[in-house]
């Protein structure tokens, strides 16, 4: 029997339980080619297709900075993305990797340096942790 993934289960829940933080306004489960995977209930379909795809394009983008990221004697970028920061003038948009081919953004209200986002960053990542295996998504094409 396969493992559920965030495919064949409904991750809404964890999603609308990050929200229940302070500041949190929405969150999305989304997969490395912007389909969304669940999104969180203050959180329009319209609006997640949108911002799925968006996510997707930006977390696509970090792989090219390997380069830029590097540090003095050193041969190879220093890993993965685990996660973005943007400051937006009234809001942050957090984006995580969760698994290989899922992501998940998060927006909370307030400027980066505010303990509103560093509890959401904190939660997010406890979130991630304790679930990835079920935050993946099969290969697109997959039916086993």
């Amino acid at each position: 029997m396969q493992q559920p993934t965030a495919d064949s289960t409904d991750m809404s829940w964890a999603l609308n339980r990050l929200c229940e933080e302070p500041g949190v306004l929405n969150a999305l489960l989304f997969t490395s080619d912007g389909l969304v995977m669940a999104h969180s209930h203050g959180l329009d379909r319209d609006d997640a297709d949108r911002t799925a795809a968006t996510l997707a394009g930006l977390n696509s983008l970090q792989r090219d900075l390997g380069g830029f990221c590097r540090t003095q004697g050193r041969q190879h970028a220093p890993g993965p993305l685990r996660f973005m920061v943007s400051d937006l003038k009234t809001v942050t948009l957090l984006l995580f990797v969760a698994t290989e081919r899922t992501g998940v953004g998060v927006s909370v209200r307030g400027e980066s340096a505010s303990h509103e986002v560093s509890v959401a960053i904190q939660a997010t990542l406890k979130m991630i942790n304790g679930l990835r295996p079920v935050l993946g998504a099969r290969e697109r094409g997959d039916t086993t």
